[in-house]
Formats: C-alpha cells, structure tokens, sequence
C-alpha cells in the first residue's frame, strides 16, 4: 500500500516556535549562540514521522510575498504578529535539515503552504493508496476524503488529532464538503475572515446538518426566523467571499515532480555533524544507537547462483529458512530465491540454485533435518508446485504468533515480529513487504542485492524469537494445539490449494448469461414501474426516482445529502412495494454476474482450476478464510445463487462432487462446553432440535409444532450462541422486546446450565482477558474492559460466542487431518478441494466412493471425544449444487 506524507512545513514551523518559546529572550541556544528551539521541536516531529511506513515526502512552506488572496481582500490575516526574528534566524537550519534527509519541499511565490499541498494530493492522488497530510491548520480538513486522512496538531508537536473519512462527522458534524460552507458560515479569525456575523459554530453546524451548503440556506432563508435570517441575508455575499478565500488551490503549477519526493537514503554522517553543531545531545544519542542497531543486522552473506554448489555439509543441522516470491499469491509467483541460516552458513540461494541443486534439494525433502521458517505453508505450495516436497519444518513464526496473539492478523512479516519487544531493534530497520516489492499495482523493481538481505534479516529474527515464542506456546498451554494441529494442517491446506477446484467454463458463461437474460428483463420492468428510464446504478437518480417522483415513504439520508437506497432501506418497502423488489433482484443478479461468474472466470488458470489460497492466520475465531478467490463465499442462500456451483464438477471421468457438512456443530458444542444433559440427549436421540425447543418455548407437542414455531426456536438456538440480546431477537422475528425476553427467559429456564456457561465465560474473559476453545485456543477481548457501554456489551457478547465457534473450528481442522492422512495411507486418489466453515467438499473418484463416504463419515464424528454425538450429512452428485 503506497503512501505520501505532505507536511505543512510553516505551520510545523510556528508550533515548533511558539511550543517551545516559553519565555521572551530565554529560548533554547546551542553553545555556539545559534536559537535552536523551534529547530529542535521541528526535527523531533519529522524524526518520529521519518520513522513510519510510507514511500514519498514533501514539506510545503510559505513565502514572504503576498498571496493573491490578500490582492481579493486586502484585510486577509490583518493582525498577525509579526514574524519572530529569532524563529527566522533558524530557517536555514530547518532547510539545511531537510535536505540533508533528502526530504524535497517548495515554496511558490504567490500561493500558500496548504495550496501547495492540496496540488500535490491532486497530482498524486492516483499514484498512492493513502495521503496522510500534517499541519496545524485547519483550513486543510476539506481534502479529506477515503484516501486523504488530515492529523492536525495538538499541544505538542508529536500529539496528533486523526480526521479521516469514517470519524469526520462524528468529531465536527459536518462533512468534508461542507468546510467551506462552514467557513464562509463561521469565519475564521486565523485568517482574518470575518464569515457572516451573528452566526456562530453551533449554528453553522445546525444550519448545515439541514441545509446541505449556503447556496441551499439562502435558498430557504424563509423558513429561517430572527437574527439569524437578518444576518445571512445582511451578509450572504460576504459569506461565499468568505468560502472561496478559504477555499484551497489544487492546481498551482509546482517546480517539481511526484518522483522527486520519493524515499531516500540518509547521509548519517552528515546528520551526526548537524546534531553535533547544534548541540543536540538527544538526537546523536538515539541515531548513534540505531547506527549499533542496524550494524547488529547487517549479517554478512553470500549469494549462491552456482547450481553446482555442495550444501552436503553446510546443510546438514537446524537451519532457518525463508522463501522470497515476486509477488503476494504464492501459487502463481515466481521463486526468487531463498534465504538459509545456520551456524555453518548465511546464504542467499536464486531461483535457479533453489530448483535445480541437487543438495539443496535434498535437505529440502530430508525428513531428519529441522527446518524453521515464516509462512510454512507459503514455502510448502511454491516448492511442491515444482516437485520439491519440503520436510520436517517443526517451526512457523507466523502460526506460532499468530496463536499467541490472534488479533494482529496479518501475514506480513514486520507486522507479525512488531508484536514481540526483544527483537524491537531489528525490526525497526526491516522494512515491510511492500516497501520491498511494492504493490501489485505499483511494484518496485526487483534488486537481488535488496531483497536476499531482507531474506536474512528475516531469518536471523526467526532465530531470535523461535525460542522465546515456543515457551510463550507453552506458557499458555498453546503448544499442542500448534504442534498437533496447525502445523499439521499447513500440509493439508496446501494440498488443498495445489489440487484446485475444476471449473466448467461453458456451464459458468452459461450461467452467467442467463443471469444478464434475467437482468435485462428485470431492468425494463424497473423501468416501466417507475415510468421512465434511467441510471438505475445511481443512487441519487434511484433515490429521486423511488421517494420524489414514487412518494415511496423516505428514509434517511446518505453524508451527501441523497436518499439512501441501502438494502436496509429497500428490503422493508419490497414488502409493499413491488419496484423495490426488483431492484433487490436486479442488484443480486448484477452482484452474482460481477463478483462470482466473473470473478471466477478471471480467476481460472491455465489448466482449468482455480486454486484459492487459504488463509490459516488471519480470523481471530481459528476459523479459515479463503481468497484468490473467495471459494467460502459461493452463495448459498438463494436458489438463484446456488445455480453457481453447477459449474464445479469433477477432475474425474465419472467422478463426484461430495459434500460432508456438520449439522449443527455449534449448537452440539454448546450442549458439550455446558454439560448441558437435556440438550446433549435431544440430540444423541435423534430429535429435530429447533423442533424440540418450539414445543418447550410454546408449551406443545413435538407434532403441532408449527413452520413459524420452529423457525422462531430456530433463531432464538442460533441468537443464544451469539449472545443475542431482547431487543436483537426481537428485531430478527419482528416481535416486541418484551415478547423477545420472555422467550430468552423461558429458553433459559429449561437450559440452565446454558446461561450458566455463557455467564461464565463472561466472567472469566473480564477476569484473564481472553476465552479458550476445546483446544485452548485463546481470544483475547478487550472490548470488556472498555469504559464505552456498547463495546462492553460486543465483547460480552463475543465471549459467549468465541468459545463455540472456536471449538467448531478446532474440530474440523482436526478431522481434515486426519482425513488427509487417512487418503493417503489408503492410496486413494480421490482429494480434498475445499473448506466452507462447517463443510468439507471431495472430489471423488468413481470406483473410490464408497470408501470416501466411510472415512469421511466416520472421523468426523470421531475426531474428538465428546458427550455429545457429531451428525455429517453426507451429500454427493455431479457438480457441487447436486451435493447439497
């Protein structure tokens, strides 16, 4: 993810002064007589930002000459101090500073710090994925947008005030777009502006949380009364003046360009000359110690492109290994090499070393010989797509941290090794992935010399925290799950990538145009309601269409001030309303045509499959996640969407599809985890469950149990498995909440032992700060210990939850283990090709399916030793819509 950082260099520039001026004629001097302060707080907020993420810089400043908003209005920033000679004594040296970091900035006659900015974000805007901007002025808020976060600054030059597009109207209700508005409502004494007089902050606010600009105030000024209506029609035309005065230049023609502004490496003598001039005794210490940092890292090796070469003996002990790939997805990229350490060698293998020498090969596949790593299953897939089947890695940074921390959740490497403190020093100089490589949309251009170092800085930190990590495992009873499980997993998941899913490309391009067939007409009947074509994708035109022209009863409005058309909107209209569901269809046919036909048809390789990647470190629940694509995310729910998985056929002649799902696995670990005897019999009998507890809740027999009976007991077993409150069951049956309780509380006086568990659980999450699965799995929840009522109440809720999804995952991570390995003790050809939470799905050989059923079958239910009996409905046919 590329970034640009724009510094509003005055404004950092003044508050660097003024923060550290603390009284006239005693500011901070070097012994050479030279003031130092505002340099000092300068250099200490750069030297803080120069430390984060980011890929380009540029400070902006202002210059002596006027601007041409003083030439529109002559009072523009009358009353300013007058600028501190001591402060500009020390210019030169924040220049001096900046380039001696490299660090471009510019000031262009006739325009002002925060035009330049703006124009920068402008010219930038499609390069960068993020545009963070830093100042002190406010004026800069009106570029913020989902790409452009705005960090004022506070009291201190290093204390940050965020303003992104998700907090801006809930720190200043108003929206980005209506800053100018605000202005020209308010003023702005800062800047001279005198906006429109009488109307204060908590007017304008109110004025434009109902009218969306002053254009539109002024267009309604009859419903305004008093004096306010006197003063904006008294002083409307001050107030626009106002507005475009404050309003920022985006197009200044700049005498630079975006590469200039790009990364580079420091002069670290030069810098040390510079501290040392100025007496600044902090800042050579904290370099001269990061200088030691960085030599600690700075491992000496060799690169290795002889295929020739003997690893025999150099290769014959514990090694560390890491596998660097031209690109994120580790089934389609190309090897770059690989990074091994050991106490004999420290060495960059390149590709062609890695795939064709025989002794390296060897230790690879050695089954004796240890092997650490980061991202085993990344190393397992690259290497087995070329036929080397790596052995005997009894180590994953990534999975152990994972385990040990599950709220991270990333699979970059920095970002994992941030987490553990003792090697804090050598990943302050690690770069992340994507300052390496760049992004898929913006990659940097591959340098061995760059990249086989980052490979063994990357193992020397994996040999620095194995230990430390193996007994945090321990520690917190961590350990079998890691070694047992998630480790023996990574191979089965593997497999599971490397063998892919066969795809009917007719019978998708099929599918796909009979949805558009079905779009087409869905479309003209959309049309013919609404008594005239147009943008049906357009929010604004649909929203005038359904609640202006329609007089469909309205709902609220989107931060732009149109009418949302949300399907929390629509969905209670279609109802009533029959142009309302067909928008509905229309917008999941549109979505099934987009996302999965032709989502799955770009995600088609070359021998037909598509290979998913799942992601075995990422959910805080331990359950998986797919992408590459999304195969978890085929739609089930609707007739229509479920036609899709008629294109997953076969890799066998006359071969099956086979679907092994867990029928109520959660609710079965609930009556395990509860010790819950009535429940674990009702279901060891046989008995339809929801139909069960409808009978209890309405006092009936098991016979007249209704359809809505059974669908109310249904929601309530599922809502109590989420910790689902009154008023959220009442909501999901569209009862009261009195209602709703009454149920709950009739639920829980039959299955005591039920609120007993979800009580505890509770309680002993505020207690340790986590929950833990069958397999001691932890999730940690700090939303407890907030002191905000609605975060407390979700974290209470997740730790009745986390328990029961956890454990459900634990379980059929186990069973697919064993289920892998039993294939392969078998021989059999038949293999595993997805997971779908609570569902395996087979492909089957003809002549092997009797034997998958039974295996299946029987581990399943077996795979751990409960009270509580596990059911699979076992469902196969042709494709995978047969198998359900």
């Amino acid at each position: 993810m590329r970034k640009i950082i724009l510094i509003d260099g005055n404004s950092l520039m003044f508050r660097a002064y003024y923060a550290t001026a603390y009284r006239p004629g005693n500011l901070m001097q070097s012994k050479s007589g030279v003031y130092t302060n505002a340099i000092f707080a300068f250099v200490n907020m750069i030297d803080s930002l120069i430390k984060t993420d980011y890929d380009n810089i540029f400070v902006a400043f202002d210059t002596s000459e006027k601007t041409f908003r003083h030439r529109e209005y002559t009072e523009y920033k009358a009353g300013r101090k007058e600028f501190p000679e001591e402060l500009g004594m020390q210019i030169p040296y924040i220049l001096r500073y900046l380039d001696i970091l490299k660090i471009k900035y510019s000031a262009i006659p006739g325009f002002e710090a925060d035009d330049l900015i703006a124009s920068v974000a402008k010219k930038a805007y499609n390069e960068f994925d993020q545009i963070h901007i830093i100042s002190g002025d406010r004026d800069l808020l009106q570029l913020v947008d989902p790409k452009i976060t705005v960090f004022l600054t506070r009291r201190g030059l290093t204390d940050l005030d965020e303003y992104n597009n998700d907090n801006f109207y809930e720190k200043l209700n108003i929206y980005p777009n209506q800053i100018l508005d605000y202005k020209g409502l308010v003023g702005d004494s800062s800047d001279n502006l005198p906006g429109i007089k009488g109307i204060g902050e908590k007017t304008a606010i109110k004025l434009l949380n109902e009218y969306q600009n002053l254009e539109e105030i002024y267009q309604n000024i009859d419903k305004l009364t008093g004096k306010v209506k006197e003063s904006i029609l008294a002083n409307y035309e001050t107030g626009l003046k106002c507005r475009e005065l404050a309003r920022l230049v985006n197009n200044v023609e700049l005498d630079f360009s975006i590469d200039e502004t790009s990364r580079k490496p420091v002069n670290i003598d030069e810098l040390l000359e510079f501290y040392q001039e100025l007496d600044f005794s902090t800042f050579m210490r904290r370099l001269e110690q990061a200088i030691k940092r960085d030599e600690q890292i700075d491992i000496e090796f060799s690169i290795i492109d002889d295929i020739n070469y003997d690893f025999t003996n150099v290769l014959n002990t514990k090694t560390y290994v890491v596998l660097e790939l031209d690109g994120k997805n580790y089934y389609s990229s190309k090897i770059l090499g690989i990074g091994i350490l050991n106490e004999k060698i420290s060495a960059f293998l390149t590709e062609q070393v890695v795939l064709k020498n025989k002794s390296f090969i060897s230790f690879l596949e050695n089954d004796t010989i240890e092997k650490s790593t980061f991202d085993y299953k990344r190393l397992y897939v690259a290497l087995k797509k070329h036929n080397i089947n790596v052995s005997n890695v009894t180590f994953d940074l990534l999975l152990a941290g994972y385990l040990i921390n599950p709220t991270f959740g990333s699979d970059d490497f920095k970002k994992v090794a941030l987490n553990f403190p003792s090697v804090q020093r050598d990943v302050d100089f690690l770069g992340f992935e994507e300052t390496i490589y760049g992004t898929e949309a913006r990659p940097k251009e591959r340098n061995v010399n760059i990249y086989s170092k980052y490979a063994l800085q990357k193992a020397h930190i994996i040999k620095k925290l194995e230990h430390e990590l193996i007994q945090n495992l321990k520690d917190d009873e961590l350990w079998d799950l890691f070694t047992q499980c998630e480790m023996p997993l990574v191979k089965v998941l593997g497999d599971m990538e490397l063998v892919g899913l066969n795809i009917d490309k007719n019978k998708l391009n099929d599918i796909g145009k009979d949805f558009q067939k079905q779009v087409d007409i869905i479309t003209e009947e959309i049309y013919e309601l609404a008594g005239e074509r147009f943008n049906i994708n357009s929010p604004q035109q649909l929203g005038q269409i359904l609640f202006e022209k329609l007089g469909l009863p309205a709902g609220k409005k989107t931060k732009t001030g149109s009418y949302s058309t949300s399907v929390e909107i629509l969905e209670p209209l279609a109802k009533e309303y029959l142009i309302a569901q067909k928008l509905l269809d229309y917008r999941m046919l549109t979505k099934l045509i987009s996302t999965y036909i032709n989502g799955l048809l770009d995600s088609i390789y070359e021998d037909g499959y598509v290979h998913p990647l799942y992601k075995q470190a990422l959910t805080v629940t331990g359950r998986l996640s797919s992408v590459d694509p999304n195969i978890q995310n085929i739609p089930i729910r609707t007739q229509t969407g479920q036609t899709i998985r008629q294109a997953f056929v076969s890799r066998f002649p006359s071969g099956y599809i086979l679907s092994a799902d867990y029928s109520q696995i959660e609710l079965r670990v609930l009556a395990e985890l509860a010790n819950e005897e009535d429940m674990i019999k009702s279901f060891n009998d046989g008995f339809d469950f929801h139909a069960k507890t409808a009978s209890e809740l309405f006092d009936c027999r098991s016979e007249d149990v209704t359809n809505e009976m059974r669908r109310t007991a249904k929601a309530i077993n599922f809502g109590i498995i989420y910790g689902m409150s009154a008023w959220g069951l009442s909501e999901s049956l569209d009862i009261s909440a009195l209602e709703a309780n009454l149920y709950i509380n009739k639920y829980f006086d039959k299955y005591r032992n039920v609120k007993r568990f979800l009580d505890e659980q509770v309680q002993n999450a505020q207690e340790k700060g986590y929950t833990t699965t069958i397999l001691k799995r932890r999730r940690y929840i700090p939303e407890l210990q907030s002191s905000n009522h609605t975060l407390k109440e979700l974290g209470k809720r997740t730790a009745m939850n986390a328990p029961i999804q956890g454990s459900a995952a634990d379980i059929i991570k186990l069973a697919m283990i064993k289920i892998h390995n039993e294939f392969k003790n078998k021989k059999l050809q038949s293999v595993l090709i997805a997971q779908v939470h609570d569902e395996l799905v087979f492909d089957v050989k003809n002549d092997e399916l009797e034997a998958v059923q039974e295996i299946v079958k029987d581990i399943m239910e077996n795979v751990v030793n409960m009270k509580v009996n596990l059911k699979v409905e076992i469902n196969y046919g042709k494709n995978w819509y047969e198998a359900k």
